[in-house]
């Protein structure tokens, strides 16, 4: 009896062990954390999608943590370190950091149009007298946040082009939150000029007329060139078990449905559509880099 009993505790003990093992190797971590690389305020951007991040927890089992980080060396750091493992991030700050990320396990946003690519809007007040790029000089302009392809990197390339070195050739500049926001300043008068996203003009016609704005008091003044939308990425080393799950619920998500579409209308979205690498070499090229072998 003695024996058998050994031999049974061993046995627990070795599959208890074994069990432990699996897990580790498999990367089955229910626990996950999603960072959402702001292109608005902190506050709006938890509200925008923490619907999406309720439904990945019901669609997938897991525990889904939802990170705003407020500067690119310190989300960096969480990627390297492993405290985030999924992103939705803009496509520049995705080149930066690709080798971090599972390159077989990309999605790309859709704008609320079903567009995969999107551009940054310069916008001024009609009285300003402000015509094209070259007057901004000496002016005062808002950006969106450095996290924002279009309303940030875009739009400096923009500049670039025209001749304007936002460092030197402005009186100042300033990088703000949501569209809302900077069209405000702008009507205001706080700044001379600022960038808006391409939907803004026409898709938040209604929101303008709550703020007090006025849409013929504003005028387009020069668009970006185009650059692809939002990335979700996976950090690389989470299981193929995970990233599949994942993957799947994000896929899944399309306007048909009702409950859906309150989810992607709440995050500024149209959908989920598989992704490449290769998708971003424009955006590398327009940035004067290889693209990656």
């Amino acid at each position: 009896m003695r024996l058998i009993d050994k031999m049974s505790k061993g046995l627990i003990l070795f599959f208890s062990c074994l069990l432990v093992l699996t897990s580790y190797a498999h990367g089955e971590k229910k626990h996950m954390t999603l960072a959402i690389l702001p292109c608005t305020d902190v506050v709006m951007s938890f509200k925008k999608f923490n619907p999406l991040a309720v439904y990945l927890e019901q669609e997938t089992g897991f525990k889904i943590k939802l990170i705003i980080p407020t500067d690119s060396e310190g989300f960096e750091r969480s990627i390297r370190s492993g405290d985030i493992d999924f992103a939705f991030l803009d496509p520049h700050t995705y080149i930066k950091l690709a080798n971090l990320f599972n390159k077989s396990a990309l999605i790309k946003t859709l704008t609320l149009k079903g567009a995969i690519f999107q551009c940054g809007i310069v916008i001024a007040r009609k009285d300003s007298h402000i015509r094209k790029i070259e007057d901004l000089k000496g002016k005062m302009v808002m950006f969106g946040s450095r996290f924002s392809a279009a309303k940030w990197l875009a739009a400096k390339l923009l500049f670039e082009e025209n001749g304007i070195n936002i460092e030197k050739d402005l009186k100042s500049y300033s990088n703000g939150g949501c569209c809302e926001d900077i069209a405000f300043n702008i009507y205001l008068k706080e700044v001379d000029a600022g960038v808006v996203c391409d939907h803004f003009l026409e898709e938040h016609s209604e929101k303008q007329q709550e703020l007090g704005l006025e849409a013929e008091q504003i005028m387009i003044v020069a668009k970006t060139k185009l650059v692809p939308t939002r990335v979700f990425a996976v950090r690389r080393g989470i299981s193929k078990q995970i990233v599949t799950k994942i993957m799947q619920a994000l896929l899944k998500i399309n306007k048909t449905r009702p409950e859906y579409a309150k989810i992607l209308n709440h995050a500024e979205l149209g959908g989920f559509q598989r992704a490449q690498d290769e998708d971003y070499d424009c955006l590398r090229m327009l940035l004067g880099e290889k693209p990656q072998e």
